[in-house]
């Protein structure tokens, strides 16, 4: 082989290199361009997922289950003397906060509601073992698509307490989905609360306390967390109730309206209603009555604005005999009630759904 053929061999094969590695570098620039939507993509989708359960909720009462109504139906073993206070505690462990505040963080979850400061934790599907009041607790936290699932196991008792918070709508909505069993319970119960999303970003000063509180989620998904206060102040408003009751029951107008705030927010069809309207009517139907007789099931709470508010409603039934102002009927009632210096005091009353 010549020179010159030799020059123009060692070119051919140069230029052929330079081609491949010019090749190789457009498919490099290439697999990055195409690499760049993907993960801009995965990050917008991880941030749409986050956004999709942050916000604060409030419930929605015409939606959700009613708290009395699924305890009411729900069937114990324990004897008949023992079940009348077993389903109060358990209706007052299983009612719904009013507010949530929830912030998501990949599975980093930041969470507050109206009954709890906000606790911080990692939705990791690890199983945790906590020390509680009971003994302890195997809890977990995991997500599930855009849903965020907590679960409780007690030690010594083996109750077992799952609550669910799926976003609905597009994030309008957050559905939480409570299902408890225990050993007193033949089977379990299952309770759903609706909340309507109505701000996206979270607020923990919808319990009032805006710093990070202990990372255990017991106080979330184990409903033994609800406090000693509420526990007495929910006592508190029953033993009200049934005070309230009899006074309607003896027609004492003066003992009955000891139960009022100088104005109520609603009565009935009226709003700000005057404490002395209140007592003219009730007064007018009292002494019309040769007898009024009403009673009242166990009530449904809900504790609002750190505990100073409670929101009551139950079944009642009742019958007034004599004069034009007879009748009877069946409706579900709504208390809701201020806390006071001098105790609870009622500032609307209202009927929400005549029965019969």
């Amino acid at each position: 082989m010549n020179t010159e053929t030799a020059r123009t061999t060692l070119f051919l094969k140069l230029s052929l290199k330079l081609f491949a590695l010019a090749c190789a570098a457009v498919c490099l620039a290439a697999d990055a361009r195409a690499q760049r939507p993907r993960r801009a993509s995965s990050e917008s989708a991880a941030a749409a997922a986050d956004s999709l359960l942050t916000g604060v909720y409030r419930i929605n009462a015409d939606k959700s289950d009613r708290l009395y109504s699924v305890v009411s139906n729900a069937k114990s073993n324990l004897p008949f003397g023992e079940q009348q206070r077993f389903f109060i505690d358990l209706t007052v462990r299983l009612t719904p906060p009013d507010q949530l505040a929830i912030r998501r963080t990949g599975n980093r979850i930041e969470i507050a509601s109206s009954r709890a400061p906000r606790t911080t934790f990692n939705a990791d599907g690890r199983e945790r073992v906590e020390r509680t009041a009971h003994g302890t607790s195997r809890e977990r936290s995991s997500l599930a698509g855009d849903s965020l699932v907590l679960s409780s196991t007690s030690g010594g008792d083996g109750e077992s307490y799952r609550v669910t918070f799926t976003p609905s709508d597009g994030g309008r909505e957050l559905r939480v989905t409570r299902r408890i069993s225990s050993s007193e319970l033949n089977q379990p119960l299952v309770i759903q609360s609706v909340y309507d999303r109505i701000s996206e970003v979270a607020d923990w000063r919808v319990y009032g306390e805006p710093r990070a509180a202990s990372p255990a989620i017991a106080g979330l998904v184990n409903p033994r967390g609800v406090g000693r206060e509420e526990q007495t102040q929910a006592d508190a408003l029953r033993t009200a109730l049934q005070d309230w009751v009899e006074a309607t029951n003896a027609k004492d107008i003066g003992r009955q309206m000891n139960f009022y705030m100088p104005r109520l927010l609603a009565y009935y069809l009226t709003r700000n209603t005057p404490r002395d309207a209140v007592r003219a009517e009730k007064a007018r139907v009292f002494e019309r009555a040769t007898r009024v007789d009403i009673n009242a099931d166990e009530p449904e709470l809900v504790f609002l604005e750190q505990g100073r508010v409670a929101v009551m409603r139950f079944r009642k039934r009742y019958r007034v005999e004599g004069g034009p102002a007879a009748r009877s009927g069946e409706v579900v009632q709504e208390l809701r009630w201020r806390r006071s210096d001098d105790g609870w005091k009622i500032y609307s009353e209202r009927d929400i759904r005549v029965i019969r």
